[in-house]
């Protein structure tokens, strides 16, 4: 492992996960019914079909291109992909109707948790479809963590990852911890993800080491791009639910083999979703809309249309 590269790697996530710490706590988690919520959504990993327009420096002209083609170039893909975020979001599972969510700070009550950070290189797109339900998407590339918690009492810190190990450690939650790399594929990059794993400070630290190797490949000239729908959000006038917007994007043609594929792929994202679900809470989800799933459902809703 470069430990160059993974101090680096450490720094950055640490401006914006608070990885090492603040001598002042972090505030109350304050959290907002998804119909109210105004910041991005993460979602499943959703492919999506649009033309963009793209400079092309070995032609000297802006080109117009179809995200499959796009898809086809590393280059232009990564001069797709300007921007670089690190973020984090938590939503908020219990028994009512709706999710809520929050910005990464400390639980408000006991409860269950799902926290997504994200790492991506990505690009901000306007979903529109002729009516009134208008949104964003944050489209790119890049690596996923998310901790399905279940917290044993008020106040625990869960704006971090280091602030969910120590809280592990000292028995005021349990959970799970994922890495997912987005719309990203090479072989080098296949064997350094890790499996699930329980929250521990030493599950943490395997989590950072593998998400430093595997941005580390993002420029490598064998590793291939494919921009993904990462987060959406609904337009300030709009009042349109998450899955209204994602049912208004364009999916790409596949064959039935591929259908087969991503029927399946989408199938297991939803098992495993569920299975979390129950492991974090004793019990399985009143309905779908509790668990952390939404382009998943979504794609096998119009897979039976």
């Amino acid at each position: 492992m470069n430990k160059k590269i993974l101090i680096c790697f450490c720094l950055t996530l640490g401006i914006t996960f608070n990885l090492f710490g603040q001598k002042k706590k972090p505030p109350m988690g304050m959290f907002i019914a998804e119909s109210q919520y105004k910041d991005f959504i993460p979602i499943s990993p959703m492919e999506f079909e649009q033309t963009v327009v793209i400079y092309d420096k070995s032609k000297s002209k802006f080109d117009t291109l179809s995200i499959k083609e796009l898809s086809a170039n590393s280059d232009l893909c990564r001069q797709f992909l300007p921007n670089e975020t690190v973020y984090a979001s938590v939503k908020k599972v219990d028994n009512s109707a709706e999710a809520s969510f929050g910005p990464a700070t400390l639980s408000g009550e006991q409860g269950s948790y799902t926290i997504t950070m994200d790492y991506g290189k990505f690009t901000t797109l306007k979903i529109l479809n002729g009516t009134t339900c208008e949104g964003f998407a944050k489209v790119g590339i890049g690596i996923r963590v998310t901790a399905q918690i279940t917290t044993f009492k008020a106040g625990v810190d869960i704006s971090s990852l280091f602030g969910l190990g120590i809280a592990a450690k000292t028995n005021q939650l349990r959970g799970q911890l994922s890495v997912d790399v987005i719309g990203m594929e090479s072989g080098k990059i296949t064997d350094l993800i890790t499996l699930p794993i329980d929250i521990s400070e030493a599950s943490i630290q395997t989590a950072l080491q593998s998400m430093s190797a595997i941005k580390s490949k993002i420029y490598d000239a064998e590793t291939r791009l494919y921009p993904q729908i990462l987060a959406v959000k609904r337009a300030n006038q709009g009042n349109c639910t998450v899955f209204e917007i994602l049912n208004t994007i364009e999916v790409p043609e596949m064959t039935a083999r591929d259908k087969g594929f991503n029927d399946g792929r989408a199938m297991r994202t939803l098992i495993d979703s569920i299975n979390s679900f129950y492991q974090n809470n004793g019990k399985y989800p009143n309905g779908l809309d509790e668990v952390n799933a939404h382009a998943a459902i979504l794609a096998l809703k119009k897979g039976t249309s």
